[in-house]
């Protein structure tokens, strides 16, 4: 048994031992000495905890507590009602807010009254001569950081069960598996203490360590959430991966669910390094090739259907098709690739990049995205496919993709957990990848990534720029897209920016490539604000929700926390840097 099944084996253990001791008192069992001869034998069962959510410093992102749940025995006070206790009734509503009257109370079976992490907090409400009739359990409920877009990342627990994200995919390993015994004996006075006869451990469940940094997810959903009111965008995400191991450090929603892995867009633009890629390693076309770009291309020579570019680019090699996101040079590569391998093969190559399938992503939710199969393309699919159109991929997938040119043309599974093993499988050639990666540093250093650009740093990406389609029309509203990666020659993060329907600006290179930028210099800034954790040292909680402190108090073992107001944490006892944490009062007031 770890310590933290100990802890809450303790709380379980003088918690039942005070409850028996309140219920003798009340119907007269120590009184007298004479009670000492009665022995009485309790059994408890104790219910099996879920495992925590941890993140990759040990910092608790769900967890159950336990609280003090009151419920109202109405089948055991009909039986001793008078006019008396229908006046401590009403005040026993009153005191825990429910607005019932006693006649409603009285047609039900049991009443919950309400519950708290404080056990003073239930035992004040309840007038005196209405304890015999009132239950008091220990309760768990399972509590998460839902701030800065963690509680997507977690999922939820409903009836036990978990749904969606970690919760959901590791329900198994998670879930709590069988419920522990406590057998007390007592006898008839506080003289004596309790014997404890049997004691079965519950089987609780395992702990599950997942890849985020809550201290990179908090300061970067700052930097999102002002980009998304920036440009009065609907939403915005962001990830930030480890280039050679597919670890997610930061998976950032505005949103209230995890679109990342549950939601698709059209890539736009952000797709053509695939295309290209694809065309080299088939040799569909080669390194060498050129086109002369007016402004539009028709894909198919007979139909009035053209593709536009947003302005003439005039005489363009393959590696400026990329640099400067050429429409009409990309409609060319990917009728060469039509022509050579048939769009079956084309099909079958974007599904070798992850798109159409599940990346295995260890999220509960995830979908495959939108990659219709030959048979159900239209004469033009191929081009509109290669400009981002047509296809609906998942930001998850997206970013994974992209990542095969930081990784010498492997592709690296995306995961969420922190002790995973790389798993990683080849896509491309080496000398292929290079291509790619040599023109995403040039779409930065003077193609449409510029402003993603930071100094002394060296980045490859891609701008995206998509159309939002609505009822199958495409309308005047966008998808602003960036996805790169740095240090370009030893790539360690891949990052991907995405910001729905941006008013104003819209263009990739002109919304999210800035916070591309933005978030290279938290990246490599060393200013994240982190709490320092140190066993048996208390740390800073001013500045936390009461939530997040409590959740890192527990990390530590601390169970006694005392705490008044709403708010934020201003004060605390005791102070930052203490070695004596055997009390914690905590102060909060709104922000």
């Amino acid at each position: 048994m770890n310590g933290d099944d100990l802890w809450k084996a303790r709380v379980f253990f003088i918690f039942i031992i005070f409850t028996i001791f309140l219920g003798l008192a009340f119907i007269g069992l120590i009184t007298t000495p004479s009670s000492v001869l009665r022995r009485n034998v309790w059994s408890y069962f104790i219910p099996p905890t879920r495992g925590d959510i941890l993140d990759k410093s040990g910092r608790n992102s769900a967890t159950d507590l336990l609280f003090y749940v009151a419920y109202l025995d109405v089948n055991y006070l009909k039986k001793h009602l008078d006019p008396r206790l229908e006046t401590s009734l009403l005040d026993l509503l009153r005191n825990f807010n429910l607005h019932l009257k006693i006649d409603d109370v009285l047609n039900r079976k049991i009443v919950k009254l309400g519950e708290s992490e404080e056990r003073d907090d239930i035992l004040r409400k309840i007038p005196i001569d209405l304890f015999p009739y009132v239950n008091i359990s220990l309760e768990y409920r399972r509590s998460k950081i839902n701030e800065f877009g963690v509680g997507v990342i977690v999922g939820s627990v409903v009836n036990g069960k978990g749904k969606y994200g970690v919760e959901g995919y590791f329900d198994d390993i998670l879930r709590g598996k069988k419920r522990g015994k406590l057998k007390v004996k007592i006898y008839g006075t506080l003289k004596i203490q309790p014997e404890v006869v049997e004691y079965v451990p519950p089987v609780n469940g395992k702990d599950v360590r997942i890849a985020i940094d809550l201290d990179l997810q908090r300061a970067i959903y700052k930097e999102l959430l002002d980009h998304v009111r920036k440009h009065r965008a609907t939403c915005g995400h962001v990830i930030v991966m480890e280039s050679k191991t597919g670890k997610i450090r930061a998976m950032v929603t505005t949103s209230n669910w995890n679109d990342i892995v549950m939601g698709y867009i059209e890539p736009g633009s952000s797709i053509k390094p695939v295309v290209y890629s694809i065309a080299l390693e088939t040799e569909s076309v080669s390194p060498d090739m050129t086109h002369n770009c007016v402004g539009w291309i028709k894909p198919v020579e007979n139909l009035k259907y053209v593709i536009r570019d947003v302005e003439a680019h005039g005489l363009v090699n393959l590696e400026e098709g990329i640099v400067k996101s050429c429409n009409s040079m990309t409609v060319m590569v990917s009728r060469a690739i039509k022509d050579h391998i048939g769009e079956e093969g084309f099909y079958q190559w974007l599904r070798k990049f992850g798109f159409g399938r599940k990346t295995g992503i260890e999220l509960d939710g995830e979908i495959e995205g939108v990659l219709r199969e030959p048979s159900e393309w239209s004469v033009i699919d191929f081009a509109e496919i290669a400009i981002g159109q047509g296809i609906g991929v998942t930001p998850i997938q997206l970013i994974s993709a992209l990542n095969v040119f930081a990784n010498d043309g492997y592709y690296v599974k995306p995961t969420i957990l922190e002790d995973s093993k790389v798993e990683k499988r080849p896509v491309v050639s080496s000398k292929t990848a290079q291509f790619i990666k040599n023109a995403m540093k040039k779409v930065v250093e003077e193609g449409t990534g510029r402003m993603a650009r930071v100094q002394g740093i060296s980045i490859a990406g891609k701008t995206g720029t998509a159309q939002k389609a609505v009822e199958g029309k495409y309308t005047n509203h966008y998808h602003s897209i960036f996805v790169g990666f740095f240090p370009s020659d030893d790539p360690k993060y891949t990052i991907l920016v995405h910001i729905d329907d941006p008013k104003g600006e819209y263009l990739g290179g002109e919304v999210a490539a800035p916070l591309f930028s933005k978030i290279v210099r938290v990246l490599t800034s060393k200013k994240i604000y982190k709490i320092k954790i140190t066993k048996g040292v208390m740390p800073d909680l001013r500045g936390l929700s009461l939530k997040d402190a409590l959740l890192i108090l527990k990390s530590m073992g601390v169970a006694d926390v005392k705490y008044k107001g709403e708010g934020v944490i201003v004060d605390q006892s005791p102070p930052p840097g203490s070695f004596e944490i055997k009390e914690v009062e905590l102060t909060l007031q709104p922000k």
